[in-house]
Parts: structure tokens; sequence; C-alpha cells
């Protein structure tokens, strides 16, 4: 028997698909609008939890009804759960291609999975309030803990201007790239960002071969002339059969000069780094998908023909062990193992 979810008597209102840009961040629509929230504040538990769910900022989404997606102060993004985005996977899709926009437009964010989906709705016409559980929504109900609360001291913060700007600069890159899935690309920079190295070649290579394919067929095969050398090239791999193959098609831009040679060769590298994980289980080194991420967004700009995009400003890497302390002593350690080897 088909299951029929049932229909709730309780009206519901402004409901919304909600996710929190990462880390914890305050929006700020000037240099002025800060809460100013104190550390006597936070001690206390005295500050205004209401604020931190109030809206700031809107920003233009694919509505039929002409709504647009909501941020508020605590960096929260909505988008309404209307006809236009039915369900939980239509949500996220739609969650995701805003925080995509936001990171090629050049603001750190990070990828938005089913988990950490919050449902709320917009309350009183000035705030979003949040059903599902989360440090944001403990914090807005003054629910949290001090450790929790020391949030509020040194959140990272936005302008209002700034994530405009990023964001329509990221929607002209994604809406002018037909193929493109905005997901590989964000789940590929927060993999990196946290060191798994394996799924973030994986979905970096995603995209790589989805900006080739864009590249090939909106660039490569509509060149009004063609080189000697390019057309003897391009009659060699087709005569033998070769040129639905990435690496082909990669090295026929290269010939072309759609893309640079130092971007070609490390293609190169990260497509044999890439097959020796997929087929020999090898993880990859960390310096290859550091690479691999630095020429990004010239394919980007390649196929968007925007430059100075704002990702090229994101730095993914830096120091992998930022979380071991330089000075370490495990002597009560050591001590402890002994003594429950005598225990067994």
């Amino acid at each position: 028997m088909k299951y029929e979810q049932p229909t709730s008597s309780v009206p519901s209102y402004n409901p919304a698909w909600m996710a929190y840009i990462s880390p914890y961040s305050f929006i700020y629509r000037n240099k002025n609008s800060g809460l100013g929230i104190s550390l006597d504040d936070i001690n206390n538990n005295s500050y205004d939890g209401n604020k931190l769910g109030e809206i700031v900022a809107k920003i233009p989404i694919d509505s039929s009804m002409g709504i647009s997606a909501l941020i508020s102060y605590d960096g929260a993004i909505a988008v309404p759960q209307c006809d236009d985005f039915p369900t939980k996977s239509d949500g996220i899709e739609k969650l995701n291609e805003i925080q995509c926009s936001l990171l090629l437009g050049g603001i750190h964010t990070e990828v938005l999975h089913s988990n950490a989906l919050s449902i709320g709705f917009l309350q009183d016409k000035v705030r979003l309030f949040s059903y599902t559980p989360s440090i944001h929504t403990q914090l807005r109900l003054n629910w949290s803990s001090v450790s929790e609360r020391k949030n509020l001291l040194n959140p990272r913060v936005l302008f209002v201007e700034d994530i405009k700007k990023a964001f329509c600069q990221g929607q002209k890159i994604i809406k002018g790239i037909y193929n493109f899935s905005p997901f590989f690309l964000l789940n590929a920079y927060t993999a990196l960002i946290h060191r798994n190295n394996s799924d973030a070649l994986n979905n970096l290579w995603i995209v790589v071969e989805q900006l080739t394919d864009f590249l090939w067929k909106e660039q490569y095969l509509k060149m009004n002339a063609w080189s000697p050398r390019l057309q003897r090239c391009h009659s060699h791999l087709s005569q033998k059969r070769q040129l639905k193959n990435i690496w082909a098609k990669q090295q026929m831009l290269r010939l072309s000069k759609i893309i640079t040679k130092k971007c070609h060769k490390t293609l190169s590298t990260a497509r044999t780094t890439r097959n020796d994980l997929v087929h020999d289980g090898t993880v990859p080194d960390f310096c290859m998908i550091k690479a691999l991420w630095d020429v990004l967004p010239s394919l980007f700009e390649a196929c968007s023909s925007i430059h100075n995009i704002g990702i090229n400003n994101i730095c993914c890497y830096g120091d992998g062990n930022w979380d071991i302390p330089k000075k370490t002593n495990f002597d009560d350690w050591s001590e402890l193992s002994i003594k429950l080897n005598d225990v067994e």
C-alpha cells in the first residue's frame, strides 16, 4: 500500500528551508549595524537573541511567486517551501546553488548536506525562526552554554554589499555554464578544507570534466579557423576515435590556446591521480589537489569570459596540522595504558 503523508489541520505560514553560512558569521548592513554584544552580555546571557535571526538582506532566486531568498543577521539563508522548491532535495539544491555563487564570488562557504538542513519560517515579518536544533537556534533562544556563546564574541563579519556582489558574480558564472553542477564544486571545496583528499579530488574532477566539455562544445568546435598543426592533431585523434576522451579534448584545448600549458599539465597530472584513486584506491596527495584547485579559476574564466573572479582570492589550504599543539606530553596516557594491560 502506498503511504500518504497525513495533512495537519494546523496551518503553516511562511515555511522555509534554511542553511547557515559557515563558519559562524554576522552579516552587517553597514559598519555601524553590529549588535555590539559585549563579553558581559555573553557571560550573563543577557544579549537579545531575537536580534540574531532578524532579516538583513534578500537575494533573488528563480521563484514563480517573485519571492526572494532571505539572509539573517547570524548568517541563515532561507528559501520558501513553495511550489518552486516543494521537496527537501529541492531546498537543498537551491541553498547549495546560492552558497556556490558566494564561493565563486570569493566568500568562504561550505556544502549543505541533508542532515544539516534546517526547517523554519519567517516570524513576525522580521526574523527567521528555526524548528531544527542547532547552535544558531540555541543562541537565538538564549539556551546555549557559556562556551557555545563564545561564537558571539569574535564571529566572522560579512557585509551585505559584499554578499550581493559575490552572489551576482557567482550567478553569472553558474547561469552561463549550462552543464555546471554547483554542488560538486561546493562539495569539493568543503572536502578540501577539511583534508578529505579523496572526496576533494573526485568532486573537483567532475567539475573539470564539466568545464572541459563546455569549452569543447562552445569554443573549440565553434572556432572559425584551425592552424595546420591543430588540424593534423584533430584528424589523427578523430581517426583513432579518441576525441570523445577527456584527455584528448584537454590536449586539443591546449593546442588551440583555449587553456594554458600550465593548466593542461596540471589537468593531466590530476587525471592520472584520479584514475589511480578510482582503480587502485590510492589516496591522492594534497599538493596535487592544491595545484588542481589553483588552476580551476582559469577554467571558469575561460568558460564565462569573466575575469578576476572572486574565487581566485580564496585560500583553501595551509598547515595541515593546525590542531596539534607544539608541546605535548603523553606520560599519563602511557601510564594508563600499562594499567589497562594489567586489568586485561
